[in-house]
């Protein structure tokens, strides 16, 4: 196999500037029919109706008796109303109520023909033939009848078009009636793991060896996205058996490819290179953050392709930078990368180098109604990333910083 060692001259964005390209470079795949059931995390491709009202008929929301419009009779502050029947909760027979009659009713039984309001079991006295009733309970607002169409009408709009598909959407969508749904398919992705010093999960580790951590991260994240990781492989750093794995991947038709590993100015950084030679197309290859300054995003015909730096805590904050931006834009999801919010250093904050807009792995909470943040240990995993701007190499204990949430945020002890 020839290689090419053609590599590009410096494109280098912002962190705004790349999301833009991004936008750009990438749009969104086809849509396609699929079960309600399986429906849960995917992109809604139409605004999803209701096919049917809700409720469907005229229910109670009490136990209790359904009444007709006048008593039987009526003296002083007591009325009295004559039981012909039961009503319970999904019978499919509408009873009809004459001038005083009344039947008992359960909660979602449908409401007779004839009936003007429900009265609580409470409030009655039940003599087995007849009801007896405050008068008062007579001319009250009535509460206790969900009326057709009154939640829902047919035709609503349920959920908008680009919706990340939820269980109480899911809910909503069986109660009124939905049960195939138009969504975009799913992006299959493909993460290639390059350095010699690789091994994957379960292999023997010999001196000078690590796991390749990152195929494993990077095939959670993406599950964590509601994405299929199409394939997690290791390579070693040999351009030509670099070149030859992403052709290999290519020829599977994956929607993104994701590798890590092989960027910047050093000797075995090669990924650049054999991007170039399979024929890429740089969108950019520098960037104004740290960590990610030695990132490249391109395209290699349609398929989009990002080389993001080795390290895992580069390569975590990254994905949640960059990658998820692109995998929204393939499902056409509205909902855009969070805005930043402010929140409370619990503990200092220092970075090696200014100049860049600083990105550091984070650990937010909320004590005593107030948002706290940390940068992450090691053994923490993130749900927050701090945003240190370029002019700054510290923050102090109790200093306000930007942050973006990336995960739960849970409520910690004080």
């Amino acid at each position: 196999m020839t290689w090419n060692s053609q590599s590009y001259p410096a494109i280098e964005y912002s962190l705004d500037g790349a999301l833009s390209a991004i936008t750009a470079q990438i749009h969104s795949l086809e849509q396609q029919q699929v079960p309600l059931a399986d429906s849960l995390t995917r992109i809604t491709a139409v605004p999803l109706l209701a096919v049917q009202p809700k409720p469907l008929y005229d229910q109670s929301t009490r136990d209790g008796f359904a009444l007709s419009a006048h008593p039987l009779t009526e003296d002083g502050d007591r009325a009295v109303f004559q039981i012909i029947g039961e009503v319970a909760a999904g019978s499919r027979e509408r009873l009809n109520l004459a001038a005083g009659e009344a039947v008992r009713i359960m909660t979602g039984a449908m409401i007779p023909s004839g009936c003007v309001r429900v009265v609580p079991f409470e409030v009655c006295t039940d003599t087995g033939e007849s009801v007896e009733m405050p008068t008062a309970e007579l001319h009250g607002r009535q509460l206790y009848i969900r009326f057709l169409g009154s939640e829902v009408k047919e035709g609503k709009v349920l959920v908008r078009a680009g919706t990340r598909l939820l269980p109480d959407h899911l809910l909503m969508l069986a109660e009124n009636g939905c049960l195939e749904l138009p969504v975009y398919r799913k992006p299959e992705v493909a993460v290639i793991c390059t350095g010699s010093e690789l091994v994957d999960p379960g292999a023997v580790v010999h001196p000078g060896q690590k796991i390749s951590g990152n195929s494993v991260l990077l095939s959670a994240l993406l599950k964590a996205q509601g994405v299929n990781c199409s394939c997690s492989v290791t390579v070693a750093d040999e351009a030509d058996l670099i070149e030859e794995r992403i052709l290999r991947v290519l020829a599977e038709k994956p929607d993104l490819i994701i590798t890590t590993g092989g960027m910047g100015p050093g000797k075995f950084d090669l990924m650049e290179q054999v991007f170039a030679a399979v024929g890429g197309t740089v969108v950019y290859n520098r960037l104004q953050i740290r960590p990610g300054k030695f990132t490249l995003m391109g395209m290699i015909g349609r398929t989009p392709f990002f080389a993001l730096p080795g390290p895992p805590p580069a390569v975590r904050i990254l994905f949640y930078e960059l990658v998820v931006h692109a995998l929204n834009r393939l499902q056409n999801l509205r909902t855009e990368i969070g805005t930043l919010v402010s929140a409370t250093l619990a503990h200092s904050l220092a970075v090696k180098q200014t100049g860049h807009l600083n990105l550091k792995g984070a650990v937010a909470g909320v004590v005593d109604g107030r948002l706290l943040v940390h940068p992450a240990g090691r053994m923490e995993p993130i749900n927050a990333i701090i945003y240190l701007e370029e002019n700054r190499l510290a923050a102090e204990y109790g200093e306000k910083v930007n942050v973006r949430l990336v995960g739960s945020l849970p409520w910690l002890a004080g």
